[in-house]
Parts: structure tokens; sequence; C-alpha cells
């Protein structure tokens, strides 16, 4: 790289990132394993999302729950099926409010995919409903993005 060459930032941020990247930090391999899991043992705040409150007579409040939990429910419940496998889920919200679920499947090549859309749909309803309640299930999405063997 010339002197002149340094009016793109990008490339010297490219070039920079790629330089970096090849050599790595003395003693990293003896730390790598602890700093990886202290970032996967620090806790991740969501989103809150409101449930329905199962006995509102009782008490006057909110009840919410983290919409990464809904998430964690949501990829237990759709596993261990045959016919697909989750690529992603998707859960947006507003002021508390569950938009919508959009579930992305990979489907078995010679599956009858439009049954297994069906049952990811289902499943999805009925998990929702058991962690937010049954008000507040919105529209499920189901979409196909790819086939496997």
């Amino acid at each position: 790289m010339a002197v002149g060459d340094y009016h793109n930032h990008e490339t010297t941020y490219r070039r920079a990132r790629q330089i970096l990247r090849a050599v790595p930090e003395p003693g990293w391999e003896a730390i790598e394993s602890s700093v990886v899991a202290a970032v996967r043992a620090t806790p991740r705040g969501g989103w809150p999302l409101d449930v329905d409150d199962p006995d509102p007579a009782t008490t006057s409040g909110v009840l919410r729950v983290s919409d990464l939990a809904l998430g964690a429910a949501l990829g237990r419940a759709l596993r261990g099926d045959p016919d697909y496998v989750v690529t992603d889920i998707e859960h947006p919200s507003d002021d508390g409010v569950l938009q919508r679920v959009s579930i992305f499947i990979s489907g078995r090549y010679g599956a009858d995919l439009t049954a297994a859309a069906g049952r990811v749909r289902r499943r999805a309803a009925a998990v929702v409903a058991d962690v937010l309640g049954p008000s507040r299930v919105p529209e499920v999405e189901v979409e196909v993005t790819d086939v496997h063997r």
C-alpha cells in the first residue's frame, strides 16, 4: 500500500483486519477456552413480552417474560422432526407485544413440506400460547428456505 492509497478507508480497514487476524495474539491458546466460557456465561438481556395473567383476580400487576425465553422454548419444541431442520426463528415485538413469529426451515428432500410447515406452525402457536397465554398468539409464518437430504 502506497502513502497515497490511504484515501479509501474501507480498503485500509479491510487490510488491517486481515493482518490482525493472520497474526494471533501471543498466549491466546492458553486463555481461549476461559474467554469463550466467560462470554457464554455473560447474562444477556432480552426484550420483555407481556404475558396473560393466569389468575387476574388475585393481584394487580403485569407479568412479563424475556423474548430469549420464548425463543429457547420455540427452539426446543421444534427440534427432532425428521422432515425439517429449523434454520432461524424471528419473533419481533413492539412495546411488549409479540408481533409475529417467523420460522425458517430446511425441509428433507421427498418429505411433504406442506404438512411439515403445518406441524411447525401448530407447535409454535402452542408454545406461544403456553409461554405468553392463548390471547397472545400472533400470526405464525413458516418459510421453507432450503431442501436437504
